[in-house]
């Protein structure tokens, strides 16, 4: 909403400066974007008036006499539009217009030119060079132009939030402002005189939908005479932002802005039977708009017809076949109120985000339409000449009952945790316009209809709060059992979890916790019910993000995508987020909020180097950062094959706590590759995080340094090649005691020297104890676990 200060400063008294009225609004919860300043540098441009007009003697330009006050200047001009009687913009010598081109006194083709008369571009002030800009008759030769113009004025872009249509006006911003600079409001005064035709013997007016439309208003003017609006009215908007038109259009357009009350001014004259109906259509047609765009209306939309035809779009933007023309002589003026959530649905579905449709979607009052539709004829008949039948047609629908709001005056400073005393907040409701019943208890507050963001008690400590200063409530600690902050454990988890794996080089990504049903299909999952059972969202942006996500692979992968298809195939992220699971379909309650970690590998571990050599990332890369996850957890783990139809059969693995699967990896399947266009290998873990916290050891145990020597040994085995050595190797651990330290896997080799079927798997060996071991000891140990693995898993040592 731009709001001119001058046209502010009608309406309102107070002592700041536009800046500091932008930071007063701000403070007070209407945040003020930016403060623009009108005046243009039009240093030495002067209001003209063109005195004569003669053909110049050597071509088709036009030599002209044009006074500027107390001097005359011959100016030589190439407009097609000069006309003697003109008032029109001159820059005199020593003039630099906006485009650069300084002005000098200049011969142009045997004839002197002390000057130019400029167009609205050459100015800065419009588009428009087709020909002079011609200034409103009311202007004074000698003038500068921007004071001429009421140039020499600032805006304020005042962000209005979806809760206050109260503020889409100028005078709903004073209202504002004289509650902040505790003065009065100045509404504008209405003195309509009316003639003796009855409003009821012109037209009529049928509302079908009364839900769709609680208020329709209507006045009718004859008589108007088309012609330029007046200069004031021009000024004001211009700094609104808006084009004038006529002098019909413009004072509609501007009625607006001063009231918030969007009007339609339609051609009496062109209206079947001269009557106004008020309905959805039958069946979907098509309508011609002002704009020309013929669009296709459904029978959700609202339209304002005649006997015959629709004229407009209710609410949203009139039609072609009764717009105003210089021919228009009658004037059937509406000022009505319309449902917002139907004005916004038929804006957003026609692409048609007009001024009106702007404060209708955002719900304004219905005991607004009167005061604008009688603010309109006046200036109608002011400004257009115009004839005002005597008497409104108003349809009336709304609620007319104010409601009422009770107010403890003690809770305001319980809950500001201020000291604020009766009296002011007494001033502070009134100043908005808000009446009060004070001499019981509670206080009873009754609210204006243009108050619709007011509910409850805390709306109106709020406004209190706002009032008495933001700024001003003190700032304390909260006091309580309930005082002490920090981060939860989770929390804290998850950060050292983010440290690590960015300290390790990987990069964190954020996806949407939403995504499209067929991703679960797309990953391999659209038979699995607890993976496929998704939560519809009621209202999703689009079809792609409409359902609440079970995995964070499916997210993972659009990355990878994005990525790869803007030439980045070399990857390593992480996404450290939430899961939706819910007990059942439909939603009866909360659905389970699961926290996993899922991490992606992809392409080169490392850059180009010429002294090293380019590997890829493998299956081991992944577990190995899965495993230093892990170990935060302080939880013994056993990795086994998985069965994960999302990733390759041979190339994955899990980890289970009882007979829960906390962490699944492996290598994408070829099919889900295919699915996302994909043609590298992708290596995705995806880790829960929330059992992992749940089976976590909260201790740390200290374990002394050893003070006796260590003792290794080898054992290489063969066993059957479809034995997992993770297997043998916690056989090996359980049968090791604590006299094992460490086990580790130093060779695995299959071939000629191999029986086919067979593996031969190295191991290595670390004892230590709280003594100085024996061979004897050693070697017993090394017996018992090769018995252990043996009768387990027929090993035979090689």
């Amino acid at each position: 909403m731009k709001v001119s200060y001058r046209w502010l400063k009608e309406y309102v008294d107070f002592p700041w400066s536009p800046t500091e009225l932008a930071e007063a609004l701000t403070m007070a919860g209407l945040e003020v974007e930016g403060v623009e300043n009108l005046a243009p540098d039009l240093d030495k441009v002067y209001v003209g008036e063109v005195l004569s007009v003669e053909a110049h003697p050597n071509g088709n330009l036009k030599v002209c006499q044009i006074s500027i006050g107390e001097k005359i200047l011959q100016i030589v001009c190439g407009a097609p539009n000069v006309a003697v009687g003109q008032k029109v913009p001159v820059a005199v010598e020593g003039c630099k217009l906006p485009d650069g081109m300084e002005i000098k006194a200049t011969e142009l083709r045997g004839v002197m030119s002390y000057g130019m008369a400029c167009s609205e571009k050459e100015l800065g002030l419009g588009d428009d060079h087709s020909g002079l800009m011609v200034l409103p008759d009311e202007v004074e030769p000698g003038q500068d132009l921007v004071t001429a113009l009421g140039l020499d004025d600032q805006v304020l872009d005042v962000s209005v939030y979806a809760n206050r249509p109260d503020c889409m006006s100028v005078l709903g911003i004073a209202r504002e402002v004289a509650a902040l600079a505790g003065t009065e409001l100045r509404y504008p005064e209405i003195n309509l005189e009316e003639s003796d035709r009855q409003v009821t013997e012109l037209t009529s007016v049928e509302v079908q939908d009364p839900e769709k439309c609680p208020r329709y208003s209507v006045r009718i003017i004859e008589n108007v005479k088309i012609g330029p609006s007046p200069l004031w009215m021009q000024q004001k908007l211009h700094a609104a932002g808006m084009r004038p038109i006529n002098n019909v259009v413009d004072i509609t357009n501007f009625v607006m802005l001063e009231t918030g009350q969007p009007l339609h001014a339609f051609d009496y004259d062109k209206l079947a039977e001269n009557r106004i109906v008020v309905r959805t259509p039958e069946q979907e047609t098509s309508f011609v708009t002002l704009d020309g765009q013929e669009r296709q209306l459904n029978d959700d939309v609202l339209l304002i017809c005649d006997a015959k035809e629709p004229v407009c779009i209710g609410g949203v933007m009139g039609g072609e076949n009764s717009e105003v023309t210089d021919n228009t002589r009658t004037i059937l003026l509406e000022s009505a109120n319309f449902a917002a959530a139907n004005i916004r649905r038929t804006s957003r579905r026609l692409s048609i985000l007009s001024e009106a449709a702007l404060r209708f979607e955002k719900g304004i009052d219905p005991a607004g339409t009167i005061f604008a539709l009688n603010r309109a004829a006046q200036l109608l008949a002011e400004y257009a000449s115009g004839q005002v039948a005597q008497g409104i047609i108003d349809v009336n629908n709304a609620p007319t009952e104010p409601k009422k709001i009770a107010l403890r005056p003690e809770k305001v400073n319980h809950l500001l945790g201020t000291e604020i005393n009766e009296a002011e907040m007494l001033s502070h409701l009134k100043s908005l316009g808000l009446t009060v019943e004070h001499e019981q208890r509670p206080w009873v507050v009754t609210i204006p209809a243009y108050r619709t963001d007011l509910e409850l008690e805390c709306d109106l400590i709020e406004e209190i709060a706002r009032l008495w200063g933001y700024d001003k409530i003190p700032v304390t600690l909260p006091q309580g059992a309930y005082s002490q902050g920090g981060e939860t454990l989770q929390l804290a988890i998850c950060d050292k979890i983010r440290t690590q794996l960015v300290g390790l080089g990987l990069n964190e990504v954020m996806n949407f916790s939403f995504h499209h049903p067929r991703a679960m299909r797309q990953i391999l999952l659209g038979d699995q019910p607890a993976w496929s059972k998704m939560i519809k969202i009621a209202n999703p942006l689009n079809e792609d993000y409409s359902v609440m996500r079970t995995s964070l692979i499916p997210g993972l992968l659009d990355s990878a995508v994005r990525n790869i298809t803007r030439q980045q195939p070399n990857l390593s992220f992480f996404e450290l987020s939430s899961v939706y699971l819910p007990e059942e379909l439909p939603l009866v309650d909360h659905p389970k909020e699961e926290r996993r970690l899922g991490i992606l590998l992809t392409g080169n571990r490392q850059l180009n180097h010429w002294n090293a050599k380019v590997e890829k990332y493998d299956f081991y890369d992944l577990k190995g950062l899965v495993e230093f996850v892990l170990e935060s957890f302080q939880i013994e783990v056993n990795w086994e094959p998985g069965d994960f139809p999302t990733f390759h059969p041979g190339r994955q693995a899990q980890v289970k706590i009882g007979e829960q699967v906390v962490v699944r990896l492996g290598e994408i399947h070829p099919i889900v590759l295919q699915n996302y266009d994909l043609n590298q290998r992708i290596y995705v873990a995806e880790v829960n995080i929330e059992t992992l916290i749940q089976y976590q050891k909260d201790t740390v145990n200290f374990q002394p340094l050893a003070r006796y020597p260590m003792v290794e040994r080898d054992l290489a085995i063969i066993v059957d090649q479809d034995v997992p050595v993770g297997h043998i190797l916690t056989s090996l651990q359980v049968a090791g005691g604590e006299l094992l330290k460490e086990v580790a896997v130093f060779d695995v080799y299959q071939g000629e020297q191999v029986e086919k079927g067979k593996k031969s798997v190295a191991f290595s060996f670390v004892f230590q104890g709280d003594r100085t071991l024996t061979d004897g000891e050693i070697n017993q140990l090394m017996d018992t676990m090769y018995q252990a693995i043996k009768e387990k898993y027929q090993a035979v040592i090689r």
